[in-house]
């Protein structure tokens, strides 16, 4: 929802900043806050090259201050390097450590008026050029914060404010120009604050509403990737259990079959069967039977060890879990888990009684583990552990069985010293497993 809304209040400033007519700069308050926090860093190091130019060329009216001599002259050197040059220095290298905007743009605008009105103060009664080259002077002042440094607009207005009315008080009190001159000369800096201010006005719109468009295309993007996202998340996984699909599965397990070969670590498979399911169906009806599969797919995602543990609905009543790096004891006891997990809590509770009594719940359940190299694969695996699965429900349901990989990439028993069952033709009777101890 929020990110609608700024959605909406980034198109609508782009309309309303596309406009010819004179529009207030400032933005919404959260645009303006992300404006300022995504620009600052980049503003910054140019205020501060350029700030830095800005100096070096104001330290060189040195030179001619020292050629012009005398005691006039040595004061405008002292003011110059002695006091504003560290008083710039000081502010230029604090815009390193981002300081607020308020800082940053009136730290820069002070100095801009200190900078022209020490022009206008070195030359104040000092004759017809001094006058002139103050007037030029304050004129450059205004040029620099306005187009060069490009203060905010409201801080290059108040700038140019400052250094306005400085002139004018320092034309109102010089005795060597006439009332003309004066009038000429306060026309020029006026002329000068008003075209530096609708550049400055201009270039700030030229970049809020170039912000905006790049905005904009990276809300759409973000927004494409999400739906994106979105749309693989569904086309991945089953809307009735909320586990991945078949097609998701078959993609994972070849991934997952190609990583723990890799490794050179075991990969376990567990295949689930809801027992007598077609029994709830034709009870209670598909909609109840609905219920018991998300149930039992809730209760299989929860019996699993962690994030690299894969459960999938392998289609109808049947559920299928990977397990890598899981040796068959360790499938064996996830898979009693799940087991017993479904006994006591995969029976839905029944809406109506008296439809009938209480059904409850089972699974029968197939593992089989394998290490996985090139001359096999991963149906194999799958086989060996259907076979299982299978095999424990022609032994009563509810109960959990393992089998065996064989190199033939056939499905053959895992059988142990202490009951081993000997093969009769190609496969041999799968061990059927009552209880496993939980760790």
């Amino acid at each position: 929802m929020q990110t609608t809304s700024i959605h909406n209040q980034v198109v609508g400033e782009i309309e309303r900043l596309s406009g010819r007519r004179f529009k207030w700069l400032t933005l919404p308050a959260p645009l303006e806050e992300r404006f300022e926090r995504d620009t600052a860093q980049k503003r910054v190091m140019r205020l501060w090259h350029e700030g830095l130019i800005g100096i070096i060329l104001f330290d060189l009216f040195a030179l001619a201050d020292y050629g012009i001599g005398g005691n006039h002259s040595w004061m405008a050197i002292f003011l110059r390097l002695g006091v504003v040059t560290p008083l710039a220095l000081i502010v230029n290298a604090s815009l390193r450590r981002k300081p607020s905007k308020a800082y940053r743009e009136g730290s820069i605008g002070f100095i801009i008026c200190l900078v022209g009105l020490l022009h206008l103060y070195l030359g104040s009664d000092q004759g017809v050029a001094s006058t002139a080259y103050a007037q030029v002077g304050v004129i450059v002042a205004i040029l620099f914060a306005n187009v060069v440094m490009r203060l905010r607009l409201p801080y290059a207005v108040a700038t140019s404010v400052i250094l306005l009315a400085g002139d004018m008080v320092f034309l109102q009190t010089d005795r060597f120009l006439s009332d003309p001159e004066k009038t000429m000369g306060l026309m020029l800096t006026v002329c000068a604050v008003m075209i530096t201010l609708i550049a400055n006005y201009s270039i700030g719109r030229e970049e809020r509403f170039g912000y905006l468009i790049l905005l904009r295309h990276e809300m759409q993007r973000e927004e494409l990737a999400y739906v994106n996202a979105e749309l693989h998340r569904i086309s991945s996984r089953d809307n009735l259990t909320g586990l991945a699909n078949r097609h998701s599965f078959e993609a994972h397990c070849a991934t997952l079959w190609q990583q723990t070969m890799a490794a050179g670590a075991p990969l376990s498979a567990i295949l689930i069967d809801i027992d007598k399911f077609k029994a709830v169906n034709d009870l209670r009806g598909h909609l109840y039977g609905d219920k018991v599969l998300a149930r039992v797919a809730s209760l299989v995602q929860q019996s699993l060890r962690g994030k690299d543990d894969f459960a999938a609905r392998f289609g109808g009543e049947e559920f299928v879990v990977l397990l890598p790096d899981v040796t068959e004891q360790g499938a064996l006891i996830v898979a009693e888990r799940i087991r017993k997990m479904v006994e006591v809590a995969g029976a839905p509770a029944i809406e109506n009684p008296l439809m009938g009594p209480i059904m409850a719940t089972t699974v029968s359940c197939g593992v089989a583990t394998c290490l996985p190299s090139e001359d096999d694969c991963i149906e194999s695996l799958l086989e060996a552990s259907d076979k299982a699965m299978y095999a424990a429900k022609r032994a009563g349901r509810n109960r959990v069985c393992s089998g065996l990989v064989a190199p033939s990439k056939s499905a053959a028993p895992r059988t142990e010293p202490s009951e081993r069952i000997h093969a009769q033709g190609e496969l041999s009777r799968p061990r059927i497993v009552q209880k496993v101890v939980l760790p």
